[in-house]
């Protein structure tokens, strides 16, 4: 879905104007921490501009209706055209952010990112969710897209902060949805805080009256964006995963970890008590990434077919959340989902034979290319981190027993920022893993070529998809 661009700014007296939702908005709330502070606007000092766009005057707090970039409504806008170039949706299971506390799986398409997302609907009244995010995030507005049924969306919303599970909660933001009984399906409802708030869980509550909610209530996405916190140690997700879909018909997962690398694969079982390894389908390749989640491309080893996707963890480490892009990567409508779990530690490998494997170098080999995951830098830096050792000595190691290789290190951004800024910083990280190399003993022809963000692997519109693009490979010439 494509963003929609009409900009409203409401307070809870101006819902009556439902006929500027008829085409499909995005609604921008006036900053809040609590309901009763908001500021009442005068529908009547509404005034249209030269350009077609609406005014609403009163407010020192109101924004311009801008006319419509597309017809369609969508998910919220990219974190860079929100709240700046560094601020991203916390509160996205692409982000690491996960639910606590849930009995049914029905949350993660409400956080995972997806832009045509269904969202939830529940008979619960209200609903409640508690986030875990993966580190203390500094958090500057929400936003809740309506659900794409009518009567649906709820009339309130509240999100509370808290630095534990368990509490103490602080209310962030708590106000009415601007006419949700009458509102179209997709639209976006922005709400900038007044001040930034500082948390490690967020708990949404969704609420309407029982006659505005005859069949339940819901959203299609719920964001909270800011900026997460300093990155903290790899986190080790390392064990044996159970996928009831994405992952064959036994949907048994096999991750093995070095540093921020991940390796693995899945397959089909002999057997469920115990696990054995009867024929491997094909193999995992990833990285950790800063929020705790793993970025990963999923290898058919059939169809040679190559999927990228995230694996998404619980606090806890039982449980898990699979999201595959299964559709053309430059359309990009289709994303395979699966709730999953960890059923533990394994000493199970990914060759039946139990001798060791390499899915990067097979690939590398089978495909001429590879994604550097697990090579991870400093935010907008070209200085490598030291989880990023283990995946490249293993590939030093690899170079040097094909020294007859041409190898070409391409090094990719998303498009957030100048073009002249991606095209430098994807040119550095080219280089500075290419002088790794070379400082390991490579001597095989080995160049380095920055690309920016022209060559993305999918569309720049959400956080997961974004950071997908974000990548060095290694491409035999």
């Amino acid at each position: 879905m494509t963003s929609m661009s009409r900009i409203l700014s409401v307070t809870r007296r101006s819902i009556a104007m439902t006929a500027l939702m008829s085409a499909g908005v995005v609604l921008v709330l006036s900053g809040c921490h609590r309901k009763q502070d908001e500021t009442a606007s005068d529908t009547s000092s509404a005034r249209v501009l030269s350009d077609g766009a609406v005014s609403i005057g009163a407010s020192a707090a109101s924004a311009v209706i801008a006319a419509p970039a597309a017809a369609s409504a969508a998910a919220p806008a990219p974190a860079a055209a929100t709240a700046g170039p560094q601020q991203v949706d916390v509160a996205s299971l692409s982000a690491g952010a996960f639910a606590v506390g849930q009995t049914s799986d029905d949350w993660f398409r409400l956080v995972d990112g997806v832009p045509d997302s269904p969202g939830i609907q529940v008979n619960s009244n209200p609903y409640e969710l508690v986030l875990a995010l993966p580190g203390e995030a500094q958090i500057a507005s929400f936003a809740f897209v309506s659900s794409p049924q009518r009567q649906v969306t709820p009339q309130h919303v509240k999100v509370d902060t808290a630095a534990n599970a368990s509490g103490p909660w602080t209310t962030a933001y708590d106000a009415d949805i601007p006419g949700a009984d009458t509102i179209q399906p997709g639209v976006v409802v922005r709400a900038p805080l007044q001040q930034p708030v500082t948390a490690k869980f967020l708990r949404l509550t969704l609420s309407s009256t029982p006659e505005q909610a005859p069949n339940g209530i819901g959203l299609s996405r719920f964001s909270a964006y800011g900026t997460p916190g300093a990155a903290q140690s790899v986190r080790q997700v390392a064990g044996l995963y159970h996928f009831p879909l994405n992952f064959g018909s036994s949907g048994y997962v096999l991750l093995q970890q070095q540093g921020a690398s991940i390796e693995g694969c899945y397959f089909e079982s002999a057997g469920s008590d115990p696990v054995r390894v009867s024929q491997v389908l094909g193999t995992i390749v990833g990285g950790i990434e800063q929020g705790g989640y793993l970025r990963l491309t999923r290898n058919e080893q059939q169809s040679k077919l190559s999927t990228p996707g995230i694996i998404a963890f619980s606090p806890d480490d039982k449980q898990a959340f699979s999201a595959l892009f299964t559709a053309d990567a430059h359309t990009f409508s289709n994303v395979a989902e699966s709730p999953g779990e960890r059923v533990g530690p394994s000493k199970l490998t990914c060759n039946p034979s139990g001798g060791p494997s390499d899915a990067v170098a097979s690939q590398l080999e089978q495909t001429g290319h590879v994604q550097l995951y697990g090579v991870n830098f400093d935010l907008d830096k070209s200085t490598l981190r030291a989880d990023a050792k283990p995946v490249l000595d293993r590939m030093a190691t690899l170079l040097k027993a094909h020294a007859d290789w041409k190898i070409e290190v391409a090094g990719h951004t998303d498009s957030t920022g100048e073009d002249a800024h991606n095209m430098k910083l994807s040119q550095d990280r080219a280089d500075a893993v290419a002088q790794y190399l070379k400082s390991a003993g490579v001597t095989s022809t080995l160049t380095s070529k920055g690309y920016g963000s022209t060559q993305p692997l999918v569309p720049n519109t959400t956080d997961a998809l974004r950071a997908q693009n974000r990548r060095v490979e290694l491409v035999k010439q």
